[in-house]
Protein backbone atom coordinates (compact mmCIF):
# COMPACT_ATOMS: atom_id res chain seq x y z
CA UNK A 1 0.00 0.00 0.00
CA UNK A 2 1.06 3.43 -0.79
CA UNK A 3 1.50 6.60 1.61
CA UNK A 4 -1.48 8.32 -0.84
CA UNK A 5 -3.77 5.16 -0.68
CA UNK A 6 -3.43 4.96 3.08
CA UNK A 7 -4.46 8.50 3.41
CA UNK A 8 -7.55 7.91 1.09
CA UNK A 9 -8.43 5.03 2.65
CA UNK A 10 -8.81 6.47 5.87
CA UNK A 11 -10.63 9.48 4.41
CA UNK A 12 -13.39 6.97 2.73
CA UNK A 13 -13.28 5.46 6.40
CA UNK A 14 -14.48 8.76 7.73
CA UNK A 15 -17.24 9.16 5.45
CA UNK A 16 -15.66 11.61 3.02
CA UNK A 17 -17.35 11.01 -0.65
CA UNK A 18 -15.98 14.35 -2.15
CA UNK A 19 -12.92 16.64 -1.79
CA UNK A 20 -12.11 20.01 -2.90
CA UNK A 21 -9.45 21.47 -4.88
CA UNK A 22 -6.99 23.33 -7.14
CA UNK A 23 -4.34 21.18 -8.70
CA UNK A 24 -0.87 22.58 -8.95
CA UNK A 25 2.34 21.39 -9.46
CA UNK A 26 3.47 20.20 -6.30
CA UNK A 27 0.07 18.59 -5.87
CA UNK A 28 -0.53 16.60 -9.17
CA UNK A 29 1.60 13.51 -8.06
CA UNK A 30 -1.78 13.44 -5.17
CA UNK A 31 -4.32 14.00 -7.73
CA UNK A 32 -3.25 11.34 -10.26
CA UNK A 33 -3.24 8.49 -6.81
CA UNK A 34 -6.69 10.57 -5.74
CA UNK A 35 -7.89 9.54 -9.32
CA UNK A 36 -6.60 6.10 -9.28
CA UNK A 37 -8.28 5.48 -5.72
CA UNK A 38 -11.61 6.49 -7.16
CA UNK A 39 -12.21 9.57 -5.12
CA UNK A 40 -13.89 12.78 -6.97
CA UNK A 41 -12.49 15.76 -6.63
CA UNK A 42 -14.33 19.30 -6.96
CA UNK A 43 -11.82 21.88 -8.78
CA UNK A 44 -12.91 25.54 -7.64
CA UNK A 45 -12.58 28.61 -9.19
CA UNK A 46 -9.89 30.08 -6.47
CA UNK A 47 -9.02 28.82 -3.40
CA UNK A 48 -10.87 30.77 -1.06
CA UNK A 49 -14.07 28.84 -2.41
CA UNK A 50 -12.20 25.51 -1.71
CA UNK A 51 -11.78 26.06 1.69
CA UNK A 52 -14.98 27.27 2.36
CA UNK A 53 -16.53 24.69 0.42
CA UNK A 54 -14.73 21.65 2.48
CA UNK A 55 -15.85 23.99 5.45
CA UNK A 56 -19.35 23.26 4.55
CA UNK A 57 -19.03 19.70 3.73
CA UNK A 58 -17.33 19.06 7.17
CA UNK A 59 -20.06 20.66 8.92
CA UNK A 60 -22.68 18.04 7.52
CA UNK A 61 -20.70 15.24 6.92
CA UNK A 62 -18.10 15.07 9.92
CA UNK A 63 -15.17 16.08 8.01
CA UNK A 64 -13.95 17.81 4.92
CA UNK A 65 -11.11 17.58 3.27
CA UNK A 66 -9.34 20.81 0.83
CA UNK A 67 -6.14 19.47 -1.52
CA UNK A 68 -3.85 22.13 -2.60
CA UNK A 69 -0.62 22.83 -3.77
CA UNK A 70 2.29 24.06 -1.78
CA UNK A 71 2.75 27.94 -1.29
CA UNK A 72 -0.19 29.89 -3.39
CA UNK A 73 -2.45 27.59 -3.16
CA UNK A 74 -2.45 26.75 0.68
CA UNK A 75 -2.02 29.93 1.49
CA UNK A 76 -4.97 31.52 -0.62
CA UNK A 77 -6.55 28.55 2.11
CA UNK A 78 -5.35 29.55 5.12
CA UNK A 79 -8.42 32.15 5.66
CA UNK A 80 -10.91 29.71 5.20
CA UNK A 81 -9.23 27.33 7.79
CA UNK A 82 -9.25 30.26 10.28
CA UNK A 83 -12.63 30.38 9.84
CA UNK A 84 -13.08 26.50 10.22
CA UNK A 85 -10.99 27.07 13.52
CA UNK A 86 -12.99 29.92 14.72
CA UNK A 87 -16.22 27.96 14.23
CA UNK A 88 -15.76 24.52 15.22
CA UNK A 89 -15.11 22.76 12.17
CA UNK A 90 -13.16 19.65 11.53
CA UNK A 91 -11.40 20.28 7.96
CA UNK A 92 -8.76 18.83 6.95
CA UNK A 93 -6.21 20.96 4.78
CA UNK A 94 -3.84 18.54 2.67
CA UNK A 95 -1.31 20.21 0.57
CA UNK A 96 1.31 18.72 -1.64
CA UNK A 97 4.87 20.05 -1.44
CA UNK A 98 8.33 20.06 -2.41
CA UNK A 99 10.47 16.32 -2.57
CA UNK A 100 12.36 16.02 0.51
CA UNK A 101 15.84 15.29 -1.97
CA UNK A 102 15.00 18.78 -3.01
CA UNK A 103 14.69 20.47 0.64
CA UNK A 104 18.59 21.57 1.15
CA UNK A 105 19.67 25.15 2.65
CA UNK A 106 20.69 27.42 0.19
CA UNK A 107 18.49 26.07 -2.91
CA UNK A 108 16.02 28.65 -3.89
CA UNK A 109 12.56 27.15 -5.16
CA UNK A 110 9.57 28.37 -6.17
CA UNK A 111 6.52 28.99 -3.83
CA UNK A 112 8.95 28.64 -0.68
CA UNK A 113 8.60 31.48 1.56
CA UNK A 114 11.33 31.43 4.15
CA UNK A 115 11.99 28.16 4.23
CA UNK A 116 10.74 24.69 3.64
CA UNK A 117 8.93 24.48 7.27
CA UNK A 118 7.34 27.88 6.94
CA UNK A 119 4.01 26.71 5.24
CA UNK A 120 4.07 24.25 8.80
CA UNK A 121 4.77 26.63 11.15
CA UNK A 122 1.76 29.18 9.40
CA UNK A 123 -0.44 26.44 9.72
CA UNK A 124 0.26 25.08 12.88
CA UNK A 125 -1.51 28.61 14.18
CA UNK A 126 -4.83 27.58 12.21
CA UNK A 127 -5.15 23.95 13.19
CA UNK A 128 -5.31 21.71 16.22
CA UNK A 129 -2.30 19.14 14.57
CA UNK A 130 -0.28 19.81 11.57
CA UNK A 131 2.39 17.54 10.04
CA UNK A 132 4.78 16.56 7.01
CA UNK A 133 4.52 13.34 5.91
CA UNK A 134 8.15 13.15 5.16
CA UNK A 135 8.68 9.47 6.75
CA UNK A 136 7.34 6.78 5.07
CA UNK A 137 7.80 4.22 8.20
CA UNK A 138 5.76 6.80 10.03
CA UNK A 139 3.47 8.49 8.09
CA UNK A 140 0.22 5.80 9.04
CA UNK A 141 0.62 6.93 12.29
CA UNK A 142 0.80 10.84 11.81
CA UNK A 143 -2.09 10.90 9.49
CA UNK A 144 -4.10 8.17 11.81
CA UNK A 145 -2.99 11.14 14.64
CA UNK A 146 -4.20 14.08 13.13
CA UNK A 147 -7.43 12.41 11.50
CA UNK A 148 -8.21 11.47 15.10
CA UNK A 149 -7.14 14.88 16.52
CA UNK A 150 -9.53 16.71 13.93
CA UNK A 151 -12.46 14.33 15.07
CA UNK A 152 -12.25 14.97 18.56
CA UNK A 153 -11.68 18.31 18.69
CA UNK A 154 -13.98 19.62 15.40
CA UNK A 155 -11.18 21.48 14.30
CA UNK A 156 -9.30 21.93 11.52
CA UNK A 157 -6.00 19.49 10.84
CA UNK A 158 -2.94 19.88 8.10
CA UNK A 159 -0.72 17.30 6.12
CA UNK A 160 1.96 17.83 3.59
CA UNK A 161 2.74 15.30 1.51
CA UNK A 162 6.06 16.06 -0.50
CA UNK A 163 6.00 15.24 -4.24
CA UNK A 164 8.07 11.81 -3.89
CA UNK A 165 6.46 10.49 -0.76
CA UNK A 166 3.12 9.93 -2.50
CA UNK A 167 4.19 6.52 -3.92
CA UNK A 168 6.57 5.77 -1.06
CA UNK A 169 5.61 2.10 0.16
CA UNK A 170 3.44 2.34 3.97
CA UNK A 171 2.57 0.12 6.24
CA UNK A 172 -1.31 -1.27 6.15
CA UNK A 173 -3.75 -0.36 8.54
CA UNK A 174 -3.85 -1.95 11.74
CA UNK A 175 -7.70 -1.23 12.37
CA UNK A 176 -10.12 0.87 11.67
CA UNK A 177 -9.81 4.54 12.85
CA UNK A 178 -10.97 5.41 16.56
CA UNK A 179 -10.34 7.96 18.90
CA UNK A 180 -8.13 6.63 22.06
CA UNK A 181 -9.66 6.91 24.90
CA UNK A 182 -7.60 6.85 28.51
CA UNK A 183 -9.42 3.80 29.96
CA UNK A 184 -8.68 5.21 34.01
CA UNK A 185 -10.10 9.21 33.16
CA UNK A 186 -13.34 7.44 31.98
CA UNK A 187 -14.02 5.54 34.87
CA UNK A 188 -13.73 8.86 36.74
CA UNK A 189 -15.55 10.44 34.48
CA UNK A 190 -18.24 7.97 34.81
CA UNK A 191 -18.52 8.36 38.67
CA UNK A 192 -18.77 12.65 37.98
CA UNK A 193 -21.70 12.13 35.20
CA UNK A 194 -23.53 10.28 37.73
CA UNK A 195 -22.98 12.95 40.28
CA UNK A 196 -24.01 15.75 37.55
CA UNK A 197 -27.13 13.43 36.43
CA UNK A 198 -28.49 14.12 40.07
CA UNK A 199 -27.59 17.94 40.58
CA UNK A 200 -28.82 18.79 37.09
CA UNK A 201 -31.96 16.35 37.44
CA UNK A 202 -32.85 18.18 41.38
CA UNK A 203 -32.34 21.54 39.52
CA UNK A 204 -34.74 21.24 36.69
CA UNK A 205 -37.17 19.53 39.01
CA UNK A 206 -37.25 22.58 41.56
CA UNK A 207 -37.48 25.46 38.89
CA UNK A 208 -40.01 26.87 37.42
CA UNK A 209 -39.27 28.60 34.64
CA UNK A 210 -36.61 26.12 33.01
CA UNK A 211 -35.42 26.61 29.45
CA UNK A 212 -32.89 24.25 27.30
CA UNK A 213 -30.49 26.96 25.66
CA UNK A 214 -28.40 24.92 22.75
CA UNK A 215 -25.68 25.60 20.52
CA UNK A 216 -23.36 24.57 17.84
CA UNK A 217 -21.73 22.34 19.78
CA UNK A 218 -24.34 19.59 19.53
CA UNK A 219 -24.29 19.71 15.63
CA UNK A 220 -20.76 19.18 15.71
CA UNK A 221 -20.58 16.18 18.03
CA UNK A 222 -23.94 14.69 16.71
CA UNK A 223 -26.05 15.13 19.39
CA UNK A 224 -28.99 16.96 17.80
CA UNK A 225 -31.16 14.01 18.02
CA UNK A 226 -30.39 13.60 21.44
CA UNK A 227 -30.96 16.59 22.17
CA UNK A 228 -34.35 16.56 20.56
CA UNK A 229 -35.52 13.57 22.84
CA UNK A 230 -34.11 15.34 25.72
CA UNK A 231 -36.03 18.73 25.08
CA UNK A 232 -39.38 16.52 24.84
CA UNK A 233 -39.19 14.34 27.36
CA UNK A 234 -38.52 17.33 29.72
CA UNK A 235 -40.80 19.48 27.69
CA UNK A 236 -38.56 22.20 27.76
CA UNK A 237 -39.04 25.23 25.97
CA UNK A 238 -35.48 25.83 23.38
CA UNK A 239 -33.59 28.38 22.52
CA UNK A 240 -30.67 28.48 20.63
CA UNK A 241 -27.65 30.82 20.34
CA UNK A 242 -26.65 32.44 17.65
CA UNK A 243 -24.10 30.40 16.36
CA UNK A 244 -26.60 27.29 16.86
CA UNK A 245 -28.89 28.29 14.78
CA UNK A 246 -30.75 24.82 13.63
CA UNK A 247 -29.14 22.99 15.47
CA UNK A 248 -32.20 21.84 17.33
CA UNK A 249 -34.98 21.64 14.38
CA UNK A 250 -36.94 25.24 13.87
CA UNK A 251 -39.57 23.49 12.91
CA UNK A 252 -39.84 21.99 16.14
CA UNK A 253 -43.41 23.39 17.86
CA UNK A 254 -40.45 23.10 21.12
CA UNK A 255 -38.59 25.48 19.22
CA UNK A 256 -38.70 29.18 20.90
CA UNK A 257 -35.94 31.51 18.85
CA UNK A 258 -32.44 32.55 19.04
CA UNK A 259 -30.99 34.12 22.14
CA UNK A 260 -28.98 37.57 21.28
CA UNK A 261 -28.95 39.08 24.55
CA UNK A 262 -30.62 42.97 24.08
CA UNK A 263 -30.07 42.75 20.56
CA UNK A 264 -32.65 39.84 19.92
CA UNK A 265 -36.26 39.18 20.62
CA UNK A 266 -37.57 40.59 23.66
CA UNK A 267 -39.75 37.45 24.53
CA UNK A 268 -36.41 34.85 24.08
CA UNK A 269 -34.62 37.45 25.91
CA UNK A 270 -36.83 37.42 28.64
CA UNK A 271 -37.14 33.24 29.01
CA UNK A 272 -33.48 33.09 29.36
CA UNK A 273 -32.63 35.72 31.49
CA UNK A 274 -35.55 35.68 33.72
CA UNK A 275 -35.34 31.70 33.99
CA UNK A 276 -34.19 29.94 37.22
CA UNK A 277 -32.53 26.99 35.66
CA UNK A 278 -30.80 27.22 32.19
CA UNK A 279 -29.25 24.11 31.02
CA UNK A 280 -26.80 25.02 28.00
CA UNK A 281 -25.48 22.68 26.12
CA UNK A 282 -22.87 23.23 23.20
CA UNK A 283 -23.27 27.22 23.23
CA UNK A 284 -20.35 29.55 22.40
CA UNK A 285 -20.65 32.97 24.04
CA UNK A 286 -19.82 35.23 21.57
CA UNK A 287 -19.67 38.90 21.70
CA UNK A 288 -22.74 38.96 19.24
CA UNK A 289 -24.44 36.17 20.53
CA UNK A 290 -24.50 37.92 23.88
CA UNK A 291 -25.70 40.88 22.50
CA UNK A 292 -22.20 42.39 23.27
CA UNK A 293 -22.37 40.89 26.78
CA UNK A 294 -25.78 41.80 27.67
CA UNK A 295 -26.76 38.42 28.38
CA UNK A 296 -27.95 38.41 32.14
CA UNK A 297 -28.42 34.71 32.87
CA UNK A 298 -28.14 34.29 36.81
CA UNK A 299 -25.41 32.24 37.26
CA UNK A 300 -26.96 30.52 40.13
CA UNK A 301 -29.63 29.56 37.48
CA UNK A 302 -27.17 28.07 35.00
CA UNK A 303 -25.97 24.39 33.69
CA UNK A 304 -23.37 24.91 30.83
CA UNK A 305 -22.31 21.72 29.67
CA UNK A 306 -19.12 22.04 26.98
CA UNK A 307 -17.31 19.70 25.05
CA UNK A 308 -14.82 18.49 27.65
CA UNK A 309 -16.41 20.28 30.70
CA UNK A 310 -19.77 20.83 32.96
CA UNK A 311 -20.35 24.49 35.16
CA UNK A 312 -22.90 24.07 37.44
CA UNK A 313 -23.94 27.04 39.12
CA UNK A 314 -20.25 28.31 40.37
CA UNK A 315 -18.13 25.05 40.44
CA UNK A 316 -16.84 23.09 37.32
CA UNK A 317 -16.45 19.65 36.44
CA UNK A 318 -13.25 18.86 34.48
CA UNK A 319 -12.73 16.40 31.87
CA UNK A 320 -15.91 14.73 31.40
CA UNK A 321 -17.60 14.27 27.94
CA UNK A 322 -20.37 16.69 26.56
CA UNK A 323 -21.59 13.12 24.94
CA UNK A 324 -21.70 11.21 27.55
CA UNK A 325 -23.31 13.73 30.00
CA UNK A 326 -26.07 13.92 26.86
CA UNK A 327 -26.92 10.23 26.64
CA UNK A 328 -26.79 10.43 30.53
CA UNK A 329 -29.58 12.82 30.58
CA UNK A 330 -31.38 11.10 28.41
CA UNK A 331 -31.09 7.78 29.97
CA UNK A 332 -31.33 8.91 33.36
CA UNK A 333 -33.49 11.63 33.99
CA UNK A 334 -37.29 11.02 34.34
CA UNK A 335 -40.21 12.25 32.24
CA UNK A 336 -41.76 15.73 33.10
CA UNK A 337 -45.03 15.72 34.15
CA UNK A 338 -45.07 19.71 33.78
CA UNK A 339 -47.01 21.40 31.20
CA UNK A 340 -45.21 22.43 28.34
CA UNK A 341 -45.33 26.81 28.37
CA UNK A 342 -46.45 28.49 25.53
CA UNK A 343 -44.60 29.48 22.69
CA UNK A 344 -44.53 32.10 20.33
CA UNK A 345 -42.78 33.54 17.47
CA UNK A 346 -43.82 36.76 15.23
CA UNK A 347 -44.92 36.08 11.79
CA UNK A 348 -44.48 39.32 10.75
CA UNK A 349 -41.23 41.57 10.15
CA UNK A 350 -42.00 45.01 10.64
CA UNK A 351 -38.98 47.09 10.20
CA UNK A 352 -38.69 50.47 9.24
CA UNK A 353 -37.28 51.44 5.57
CA UNK A 354 -35.75 54.45 4.15
CA UNK A 355 -34.20 55.11 0.97
CA UNK A 356 -32.18 57.96 1.73
CA UNK A 357 -29.53 56.60 -0.78
CA UNK A 358 -31.45 58.06 -3.39
CA UNK A 359 -32.01 54.54 -5.11
CA UNK A 360 -35.49 53.77 -6.13
CA UNK A 361 -37.63 50.74 -7.15
CA UNK A 362 -36.15 48.60 -4.12
CA UNK A 363 -37.32 45.90 -2.06
CA UNK A 364 -37.91 46.34 2.13
CA UNK A 365 -35.80 44.04 3.47
CA UNK A 366 -38.92 43.08 5.39
CA UNK A 367 -40.54 42.42 2.05
CA UNK A 368 -37.13 39.81 1.15
CA UNK A 369 -37.59 38.05 4.68
CA UNK A 370 -41.61 37.60 4.32
CA UNK A 371 -41.22 36.15 1.04
CA UNK A 372 -38.56 33.75 1.58
CA UNK A 373 -40.64 32.59 4.89
CA UNK A 374 -43.77 31.73 2.37
CA UNK A 375 -41.27 29.06 0.90
CA UNK A 376 -41.27 25.50 1.99
CA UNK A 377 -37.80 25.60 4.43
CA UNK A 378 -38.09 21.67 4.69
CA UNK A 379 -37.00 21.66 0.33
CA UNK A 380 -33.46 23.59 1.66
CA UNK A 381 -30.42 23.71 2.86
CA UNK A 382 -29.94 27.75 3.60
CA UNK A 383 -26.31 28.96 3.52
CA UNK A 384 -25.73 33.10 4.31
CA UNK A 385 -23.28 35.33 3.86
CA UNK A 386 -22.14 37.57 6.45
CA UNK A 387 -23.75 40.95 7.24
CA UNK A 388 -27.60 41.92 6.60
CA UNK A 389 -27.58 38.31 4.89
CA UNK A 390 -26.45 36.50 7.53
CA UNK A 391 -29.72 38.47 9.75
CA UNK A 392 -32.01 37.74 6.77
CA UNK A 393 -31.38 33.90 7.26
CA UNK A 394 -31.72 34.61 11.29
CA UNK A 395 -35.22 35.48 10.59
CA UNK A 396 -36.40 32.14 8.81
CA UNK A 397 -37.56 28.83 10.54
CA UNK A 398 -34.52 26.85 9.03
CA UNK A 399 -33.76 22.86 9.75
CA UNK A 400 -30.33 23.01 7.68
CA UNK A 401 -28.84 26.56 8.07
CA UNK A 402 -24.96 27.29 7.73
CA UNK A 403 -23.15 30.78 7.85
CA UNK A 404 -20.05 31.77 9.15
CA UNK A 405 -21.40 34.26 11.47
CA UNK A 406 -18.57 34.42 14.28
CA UNK A 407 -15.60 34.21 12.28
CA UNK A 408 -17.38 36.77 9.91
CA UNK A 409 -15.48 36.11 6.92
CA UNK A 410 -17.13 37.83 3.50
CA UNK A 411 -17.68 35.44 0.49
CA UNK A 412 -18.66 32.07 2.65
CA UNK A 413 -21.49 31.49 0.93
CA UNK A 414 -21.90 31.16 -2.77
CA UNK A 415 -18.77 27.97 -2.45
CA UNK A 416 -20.04 26.87 1.38
CA UNK A 417 -23.46 25.98 -1.27
CA UNK A 418 -21.45 23.63 -2.68
CA UNK A 419 -20.30 21.55 0.28
CA UNK A 420 -24.09 21.86 1.58
CA UNK A 421 -25.30 20.39 -1.62
CA UNK A 422 -23.06 17.68 -2.46
CA UNK A 423 -23.33 16.58 1.37
CA UNK A 424 -27.08 17.20 1.50
CA UNK A 425 -28.24 16.34 -1.84
CA UNK A 426 -32.01 16.14 -0.69
CA UNK A 427 -32.27 19.63 -0.23
CA UNK A 428 -31.48 22.52 -2.59
CA UNK A 429 -28.91 25.17 -1.64
CA UNK A 430 -30.65 28.65 -0.81
CA UNK A 431 -27.59 31.24 -0.51
CA UNK A 432 -27.91 34.55 0.39
CA UNK A 433 -25.27 36.97 -0.51
CA UNK A 434 -24.85 40.35 -0.41
CA UNK A 435 -23.23 42.36 -3.77
CA UNK A 436 -19.62 42.76 -1.94
CA UNK A 437 -19.53 39.60 -1.12
CA UNK A 438 -20.52 37.77 -4.46
CA UNK A 439 -17.83 40.06 -5.54
CA UNK A 440 -15.18 38.53 -4.35
CA UNK A 441 -16.05 34.30 -4.38
CA UNK A 442 -19.57 34.53 -6.67
CA UNK A 443 -17.76 32.56 -9.79
CA UNK A 444 -18.09 29.68 -7.67
CA UNK A 445 -21.16 29.73 -9.24
CA UNK A 446 -19.87 28.27 -12.38
CA UNK A 447 -18.56 25.07 -10.35
CA UNK A 448 -22.21 24.99 -9.21
CA UNK A 449 -23.15 24.56 -12.99
CA UNK A 450 -20.34 21.69 -13.71
CA UNK A 451 -21.44 19.70 -11.03
CA UNK A 452 -25.07 19.97 -11.77
CA UNK A 453 -25.93 21.35 -8.40
CA UNK A 454 -28.91 23.59 -8.19
CA UNK A 455 -28.55 26.48 -5.87
CA UNK A 456 -31.30 29.25 -5.60
CA UNK A 457 -29.09 32.53 -5.41
CA UNK A 458 -30.04 35.51 -3.63
CA UNK A 459 -28.17 38.74 -4.38
CA UNK A 460 -29.61 41.38 -1.81
CA UNK A 461 -27.81 44.35 -4.55
CA UNK A 462 -27.41 47.53 -2.14
CA UNK A 463 -24.47 48.93 -4.00
CA UNK A 464 -21.84 48.82 -1.22
CA UNK A 465 -20.73 47.40 2.47
CA UNK A 466 -23.93 47.83 3.79
CA UNK A 467 -23.24 46.51 6.94
CA UNK A 468 -20.06 48.61 7.37
CA UNK A 469 -21.88 51.48 6.52
CA UNK A 470 -24.56 50.73 9.35
CA UNK A 471 -21.66 50.29 11.80
CA UNK A 472 -19.91 53.17 10.96
CA UNK A 473 -21.44 56.15 8.32
CA UNK A 474 -21.90 56.72 4.42
CA UNK A 475 -18.06 56.81 3.65
CA UNK A 476 -17.09 56.64 -0.28
CA UNK A 477 -14.84 53.46 0.24
CA UNK A 478 -18.10 51.21 1.36
CA UNK A 479 -19.56 51.98 -2.47
CA UNK A 480 -19.03 49.23 -4.86
CA UNK A 481 -19.28 49.45 -8.64
CA UNK A 482 -22.53 47.31 -9.91
CA UNK A 483 -21.97 44.74 -11.70
CA UNK A 484 -24.70 43.43 -14.33
CA UNK A 485 -25.41 40.20 -11.97
CA UNK A 486 -27.84 38.44 -14.41
CA UNK A 487 -25.77 38.69 -16.74
CA UNK A 488 -22.55 37.18 -15.43
CA UNK A 489 -24.48 34.50 -13.83
CA UNK A 490 -25.78 33.72 -17.32
CA UNK A 491 -22.32 33.65 -18.48
CA UNK A 492 -21.58 31.23 -16.47
CA UNK A 493 -24.68 28.91 -17.32
CA UNK A 494 -27.23 29.65 -14.79
CA UNK A 495 -30.29 31.41 -14.92
CA UNK A 496 -30.74 34.97 -13.43
CA UNK A 497 -33.39 38.01 -13.40
CA UNK A 498 -33.46 41.09 -11.70
CA UNK A 499 -36.34 42.34 -9.06
CA UNK A 500 -37.55 45.34 -7.24
CA UNK A 501 -40.77 44.35 -6.18
CA UNK A 502 -42.35 42.19 -3.85
CA UNK A 503 -44.71 40.61 -6.48
CA UNK A 504 -42.08 40.38 -8.45
CA UNK A 505 -39.59 38.97 -5.91
CA UNK A 506 -42.40 35.92 -5.43
CA UNK A 507 -42.73 35.36 -9.30
CA UNK A 508 -38.89 35.20 -9.24
CA UNK A 509 -38.84 32.90 -6.56
CA UNK A 510 -41.37 30.59 -8.24
CA UNK A 511 -39.24 30.54 -11.50
CA UNK A 512 -36.27 29.88 -9.81
CA UNK A 513 -37.84 26.84 -7.86
CA UNK A 514 -39.36 25.39 -11.42
CA UNK A 515 -35.35 25.94 -12.60
CA UNK A 516 -33.75 22.67 -13.86
CA UNK A 517 -30.60 24.24 -12.54
CA UNK A 518 -28.08 27.18 -10.87
CA UNK A 519 -31.03 30.50 -11.01
CA UNK A 520 -29.60 33.75 -9.39
CA UNK A 521 -32.30 36.46 -8.63
CA UNK A 522 -30.66 39.74 -7.94
CA UNK A 523 -32.60 42.13 -5.58
CA UNK A 524 -32.51 45.60 -5.28
CA UNK A 525 -32.52 46.86 -1.65
CA UNK A 526 -32.02 50.09 0.16
CA UNK A 527 -28.68 50.67 1.71
CA UNK A 528 -30.29 52.06 4.72
CA UNK A 529 -32.93 49.27 5.10
CA UNK A 530 -31.77 46.61 7.15
CA UNK A 531 -32.75 43.59 9.47
CA UNK A 532 -34.25 43.51 12.37
CA UNK A 533 -31.24 42.59 14.19
CA UNK A 534 -28.65 44.88 11.95
CA UNK A 535 -30.90 47.81 12.58
CA UNK A 536 -30.34 46.94 16.79
CA UNK A 537 -26.88 46.45 15.96
CA UNK A 538 -26.49 49.53 14.73
CA UNK A 539 -28.41 51.51 17.32
CA UNK A 540 -25.78 49.61 19.62
CA UNK A 541 -22.60 50.42 17.87
CA UNK A 542 -23.70 53.97 17.38
CA UNK A 543 -24.70 54.60 21.01
CA UNK A 544 -21.68 53.29 22.31
CA UNK A 545 -18.68 54.63 20.64
CA UNK A 546 -21.24 57.99 19.45
CA UNK A 547 -20.76 57.43 15.95
CA UNK A 548 -23.12 59.43 14.35
CA UNK A 549 -23.98 59.84 10.76
CA UNK A 550 -23.25 62.84 8.74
Amino acid sequence: MTLSEYLFARLRELGVGYTFGIPGDFVLPLYAAQEKAGMPTVVCAHEPGVGFAADAYARFRGLGVAIVTYGPGALNTLNPVACAYAEQSPLLVVSGGPEMSLRRPGLHLHHVIKDFESQLRIYREVTVDAAILDDPESAPDTIDRVLENIVATKRPGYLEVPRDRVSSVVAEPMGPLVVEVDEEKTREAAGAIDELTGEIGAMLASANRPVLYVGVGIRRHGLTQAVVRLAERLKLPVVTDLLGKASFPESHPQFAGIYMGALGEPAVRSMLDESDCVLGIGVVATDLGTGFWTQRIDPSARIMVEPDAVQVRYHRYDGVSMVEVVEALVRKLPPSERPLPPISRPDTVSVAATTGDGRTGVLRVAEVIEALRRLDQSRYSFVTDVGDSWFIGLELRADVFVAAGYYSSMGFAVPAALGAGLAEPNRRPLVIVGDGAFQMTGTELATHVDLGLRPIVILLNNGGYGMLEAIDRPRRYFDRRNWDYPGLARSLGAGAESVSGPGELAEALARAEAAPGAYLIEAFTARDDLSPVMARIRSHVHSAFRIHAG
